[in-house]
């Protein structure tokens, strides 16, 4: 089922704001007739400049509004939404190697560090500074799609862990840094003083042009209670659960079609592949921070699994319990799925308040992801591009010469 779309072909006037509202998940059409910049949507709907990912309205110093607009079209720096949670990552706008990591033509760094600046203080007066952030992602031509009204940080992650600066090189291999960002997106599905219901009426953004975005009627509740108590109420959407296919589950772009190649092959030419258990009990044990321990079997004696580990919960507290684990590592090449006898060897190890990980170079045919879905079984399924979504992404290991140099420190010749 296609998105509910609007026709953004003109400017919105200002007398006409109150008939437009932004609503979650839905898609603001540029003119199809126009194949330039002239076609630009959140120029004609925000009032914002017609260009870049990072976009904002009054001073640099000190912003009214702030446009964030993921066009998802730089590999290297991935903007990403996780939509059962209400979480929205962001990375700056500083890809210049030798650059200060805030002297940036748009001003995306500077202004994310006043914000999250203001984010972090306990005064009320501080937090009535931070502008709203609307955040969209292209989803199509010139076309975009609302993804929600966000505010810096998250409810439960230490500040210092808010926004960090983190390094990053480009294709020749030339270093930089750049902002990563935590943003939660609110649920306004409780509307506002003047209306009911969860879209977001544009009336607000006259009110925002006057420095009353706070006492506006048109202001979202929930922004409103952010920003007087600092309440992160998050937009968590469930999530059902489906198979995905094969090209959900690999990467689709070639340096990262190469660089989980690189793993592979890497693995199988060392030992036939007895190695990979270890390079993936220590990605589970990067993944989550919960997983307490994993300990690798010994080669040809598996037993059902390549692993074992302890999952602690509640880490935070004195009296924390712990879950067991079993892992079953399959490094495949891409073309070669993991299948049913595959998930049936590590579901027979499982045994109550327990729970199992596969994890393979590959993905998970349809036939085994469905089955674990369909009868309840307490899979966790890592596939080869979350392997390499998180080699990309989290330790920053960003080209396939660097990841073969890595594998050998890491795993011996």
């Amino acid at each position: 089922m296609d998105n509910y779309s609007y026709d953004v072909f003109e400017k919105i006037k200002i007398e006409d704001r109150p008939n437009w509202h932004l609503y979650v998940d839905a898609v603001y059409k540029a003119d199809p007739h126009k194949k330039n910049m002239s076609s630009e949507v959140l120029s004609k709907l925000l009032g914002v400049k017609n260009q870049g990912g990072f976009r904002y309205r009054g001073k640099t110093e000190s912003p009214d509004l702030v446009v964030i607009f993921s066009t998802g079209e730089d590999i290297y720096w991935q903007d990403e939404i996780d939509n059962s949670l209400g979480l929205f990552l962001y990375y700056g706008d500083n890809k210049t190697p030798g650059n200060d990591l805030h002297e940036t033509n748009l001003h995306g760094n500077e202004i994310l560090r006043y914000i999250f600046g203001l984010a972090a203080s306990d005064n009320i007066e501080d937090r009535k500074k931070i502008p709203p952030v609307l955040v969209f992602k292209k989803v199509g031509g010139r076309d975009v799609k609302f993804l929600g009204l966000a505010v810096p940080g998250i409810k439960g992650k230490p500040k210092k862990d808010w926004l960090t600066a983190v390094w990053g090189c480009n294709k020749e291999g030339d270093r930089f840094q750049n902002y990563k960002a935590f943003f939660t997106i609110l649920n306004t599905s409780s509307g506002c003083d003047a209306e009911d219901g969860f879209g977001i009426n544009l009336a607000w953004l006259s009110d925002i042009e006057c420095g009353k975005a706070i006492e506006s009627q048109y202001a979202p509740n929930e922004w409103k209670r952010y920003i007087r108590l600092k309440a992160y109420a998050s937009l968590i959407a469930k999530q059902e659960k489906f198979a995905k296919s094969k090209d959900e589950q690999l990467p689709q772009d070639k340096l990262k079609k190469k660089m989980l190649k690189t793993i592979h092959d890497y693995f199988i030419e060392k030992d036939r592949g007895y190695s990979f258990e270890k390079f993936a009990a220590d990605i589970i044990m990067y993944m989550d921070d919960a997983v307490a321990s994993i300990d690798t079997t010994r080669p040809f004696k598996d037993g059902g699994f390549d692993a074992e580990g302890r999952y602690k919960i509640f880490k935070n507290v004195d009296n924390s319990i712990y879950v067991d684990f079993y892992v079953q590592a399959k490094c495949y090449a891409a073309d070669n799925a993991v299948r049913v006898p595959d998930t049936a060897r590590l579901i027979s190890r499982i045994k109550d308040r327990q729970f199992g990980i596969m994890i393979t170079t590959s993905y998970v045919a349809d036939q085994a992801y469905k089955e674990v879905i369909d009868d309840g079984h307490p899979i966790v399924f890592i596939n080869g591009r979350d392997i390499i979504e998180f080699v990309f992404n989290e330790l920053e290991i960003r080209s396939d010469s660097d990841l073969s140099k890595w594998l050998k420190n890491n795993y011996g010749d």
